[in-house]
């Protein structure tokens, strides 16, 4: 189901999404749309989100720039306590959850004939895309020309694990008495244990490097996210063969108090992921000024109208 509703902030989207968990974000899922070239857009949300309230208002904007979106939920288990509400995805075991992502990842392929994809995410979403390239053969190490994935772009990405703000080492510690693991799967849902720093998840996701050959990286921080901490661990490190951009939100606007969520309706974030998507033969930013200035607010989204600096 799609809507035209497009959100300009996180708790209004977040909300509306808890009563209506099957809408999906403007402009997503045009299967019949001849590509015409262009390579489809695949957005992959993170932990206890969903499309709607992750990609509200960056898939429009997506659209309006011409490219092929495509989105769908993954990875609902009720079992724990924040896994309960309808609108909540994102909360099985992230290995589990990547057959679903894989699948139809795969479909977008098959279904529209394109030969690559880009993948973009957020949180745990960027997890789910790069195990889409070790785990499913998006990524073919011998042969980087084969590859089914051309780019990856993460918001807020989930890694290298996260001490979640000191929760998660506190978790660790307990555990080590034989506390927390299931009080925590309980109560938080089994991605989020596996999103814990050193746990047997995260060592599987990094077993081969942070990249793979062929595969360009563009990861976007905030040094104001509470969730995927410290937030240094966000970034990429590039191995053989590949590119990686490692991106700070408040370079440029100090204003832009961007947490985990507002990053999601941050105009500046969203500028960023336009141009790391940019295929174009110019320079994208000869046409399209860098965004700065505006302020983001935390666990909301902009709170004014954001300026672009003149060229020049």
């Amino acid at each position: 189901m799609k809507v035209d509703a497009n959100p300009a902030s996180f708790l209004p989207a977040f909300f509306r999404s808890l009563r209506h968990p099957d809408w999906l974000p403007e402009g997503v899922n045009k299967w019949d749309e001849p590509l015409d070239g262009r390579v489809p857009v695949v957005l992959i949300h993170g932990t206890w989100l969903n499309v709607y309230n992750t990609f509200g208002m960056i898939a429009p904007a997506l659209n309006d720039a011409g490219h092929a979106v495509f989105t769908q939920n993954y990875g609902r288990d009720s079992s724990s306590f924040t896994g309960r509400p309808s609108g909540v995805f994102g909360t099985a075991s992230m290995l589990v959850a990547q057959r679903e992502v894989a699948s139809f990842i795969d479909a977008v392929l098959e279904r529209t004939g394109a030969s690559q994809v880009d993948l973009v995410g957020h949180s745990q979403g960027v997890a789910q895309a790069r195990l889409y390239l070790t785990d499913s053969g998006g990524a073919n190490p011998d042969d980087p020309a084969k590859n089914k994935v051309r780019r990856i772009i993460g918001i807020g990405g989930s890694n290298h694990g996260t001490t979640l703000s000191g929760v998660g080492s506190l978790s660790q510690r307990l555990d080590k008495k034989g506390r927390a693991d299931g009080v925590t799967a309980r109560i938080l849902g089994k991605a989020a244990l596996d999103q814990r720093v050193g746990s047997d998840a995260v060592k599987h996701l990094n077993r081969r490097g942070d990249t793979e050959p062929g595969v360009a990286y563009t990861m976007i921080c905030s040094r104001f996210d509470q969730i995927v901490t410290p937030w240094q661990t966000q970034k990429l490190r590039a191995g053989e063969s590949a590119t990686v951009k490692n991106l700070l939100v408040q370079t440029g606007n100090i204003k832009d108090y961007s947490d985990h969520l507002a990053i999601l309706y941050s105009p500046r974030v969203i500028d960023m992921v336009l141009e790391a998507l940019y295929s174009g033969e110019d320079d994208y930013r000869e046409t399209h000024p860098r965004i700065t200035g505006g302020w983001v607010v935390p666990g909301f989204g902009q709170a004014q109208r954001p300026r672009r600096r003149p060229r020049g």
